[in-house]
């Protein structure tokens, strides 16, 4: 299995503090009558429209490392390396289908996962909804006792196992297309589109149980619900370019 990037902790942490601990560049995109590279909407005369953010703190201290009876909690995608290119299939170039994605070693104790896709580089002005990033993708409530998403799960009840999605950043484009001709889902996945390369982080997090939100929560809502439930985290991350 490819390197691996885990942060553990055997009491519940505050959740924007670890997931800006170990954050890497990446670049949102974002959307006008078709998406431009970075940024939310644009008005019809070409300025940004924003998303009306709300405050997530980003003060708190990494997680100590820790693990589950002596196995790492893992996160990895069977499509592209840890680090390397993410297939255009995945991208606004493409069919913009969420990646699949395979995990072990769950925490003891997790009662759901929660699976965010975010680019801590892409900040309000560029219409992150949170200090984060901008947020590609964010699934909430996904048993504990899975260990898998298929390609193309985002908007499939069946293949998300029950699990709710947020609302992304991408959220007041919704329905607009993308350069490729995929339409902006606005809640799901909604994947890469970059002016140049950037690197994405996915990250799975172990809560101490379900966060009960509705399908189409606002990311930084269902962030802000998991902070303190937090015990565990495992990343991988992938980088794109365009070829626009």
């Amino acid at each position: 299995m490819a390197r691996l990037h885990v942060a553990l902790r055997r009491a519940p942490v505050a959740l924007t503090a670890v997931i800006l601990a170990v954050s890497l560049a990446a670049c949102a995109s974002g959307a006008g009558a078709k998406p431009s590279p970075e940024g939310p909407p644009a008005s019809p005369e070409g300025s940004q429209v924003g998303l009306t953010p709300a405050v997530v703190p980003e003060t708190l201290p990494a997680a100590a490392t820790s693990s589950n009876a002596g196995e790492a909690f893992e996160l990895r995608s069977p499509a592209f390396a840890d680090g390397g290119d993410i297939p255009v299939r995945f991208t606004c170039d493409g069919e913009n289908l969420s990646p699949p994605l395979e995990w072990a070693n769950v925490p003891e104790g997790a009662g759901a996962l929660m699976l965010v896709v975010y680019d801590p580089d892409a900040g309000r002005d560029l219409g992150a909804s949170t200090d984060l990033g901008f947020i590609h993708w964010l699934v909430m409530d996904l048993p504990a006792t899975s260990t898998a998403l298929p390609e193309g799960a985002s908007a499939s009840p069946s293949a998300l196992l029950g699990a709710a999605e947020a609302a992304n950043d991408f959220a007041a484009a919704a329905g607009s297309s993308f350069p490729g001709g995929a339409i902006v889902r606005g809640t799901g996945y909604d994947g890469p589109c970059p002016p140049a390369r950037h690197t994405y982080v996915f990250r799975l997090m172990a809560l101490d149980g379900r966060l009960g939100l509705p399908a189409g929560t606002a990311a930084s809502e269902a962030i802000s619900a998991a902070e303190g439930r937090l015990l565990g985290v495992a990343d991988w991350t992938g980088s794109y370019a365009t070829a626009r």
